[in-house]
């Protein structure tokens, strides 16, 4: 697994990418790439870092990502049957702007792909409710195949419920093959160990770093400390568990890597402003509502 920059290949016949995807498990590299990208996972759960946002995501979440914006979806397969289900689209600026930046009936699309420089998120009932337009991409053929893609946008340009991913002041800062790649081992190591306890020394090391440097270059390529990171993803597969399945919160704590009580739930409400068993009981009440 490399921290990469990723080619899309269409095929001769196509001016953008799409494909509806059942694999086993989510991509785990860190990854840019030039192209927009909409990424829909119908079935699958998991944790998703964009930019330097980390969080639990949901089926049904439509996402939109901007050019050259760092992200990675990475969930855990308990069971070998097990399976995602998910739609990828990915399209070139070029392609998209020669659209947008000329006629005005694309001006709110424009604004979308603006803000999608952050990463834009729409939530499960609006992203629902696109879920067969988005199929009918992945299906249709020929002009209409690019005729669909752009109803589609214009669509999602319209709802307001969104909300940014990355910071304001998020910085990619791509374009280093030799950091990235570093940056991807550290990444992989957190989330490979990030049940037990994991020290600077550790981290650094693995870059081949003093502790110093490793500070600072972990904090200038995500926006974040490694131990914010390791917390966050800690956190993130918290909310994980408490939705996907039904161990006790306590239990919840010790699989997450948090040797007190006290100290999970600090922490948990420090990174979601509310405690564990608060955020238990909102999803059970929603999840309620929406059955």
């Amino acid at each position: 697994m490399q921290l990469k920059y990723s080619i899309t290949e269409n095929e001769d016949h196509q001016s953008f990418f799409v494909e509806r995807k059942t694999i086993p498990y989510f991509g785990v590299d860190w990854h840019y790439h030039e192209e927009y990208e909409l990424l829909y996972p119908i079935i699958g759960t998991g944790v998703r870092i964009v930019g330097d946002c980390m969080e639990y995501f949901n089926e049904n979440e439509l996402v939109l990502l901007g050019s050259q914006l760092p992200h990675l979806f990475k969930n855990e397969v308990h069971d070998s049957s097990e399976e995602v289900d998910c739609i990828v689209i990915k399209f070139s600026p070029s392609l998209i702007h020669s659209f947008v930046d000329h006629l005005p009936e694309f001006s709110n699309i424009k604004t979308m792909l603006e803000k999608a420089r952050r990463g834009l998120i729409f939530q499960s009932m609006d992203s629902y409710v696109l879920l067969d337009d988005i199929i009918r991409i992945c299906e249709s053929s020929g002009a209409n195949r690019l005729i669909q893609l752009l109803k589609t946008l214009d669509r999602l340009s319209r709802i307001e419920n969104t909300r940014h991913l990355a910071s304001e002041n998020f910085n990619p800062a791509t374009g280093n093959i030799e950091k990235e790649d570093r940056l991807q081992r550290i990444i992989n190591f957190i989330t490979e160990n990030y049940v037990r306890e994991i020290s600077l020394q550790e981290l650094s090391d693995l870059a081949f770093m003093t502790t110093n440097s490793f500070c600072r270059f972990f904090k200038e390529r995500t926006g974040k400390t490694a131990f914010q990171f390791i917390r966050e993803y800690r956190i993130s597969r918290a909310c994980q568990m408490i939705i996907n399945s039904r161990k006790s919160i306590s239990q919840i704590c010790h699989d997450t890597g948090f040797n007190s009580f006290s100290s999970f739930n600090r922490v948990f409400k420090a990174v979601k402003g509310i405690s564990a068993s608060e955020y238990k009981s909102k999803y059970q009440r929603l999840n309620n509502i929406s059955s």
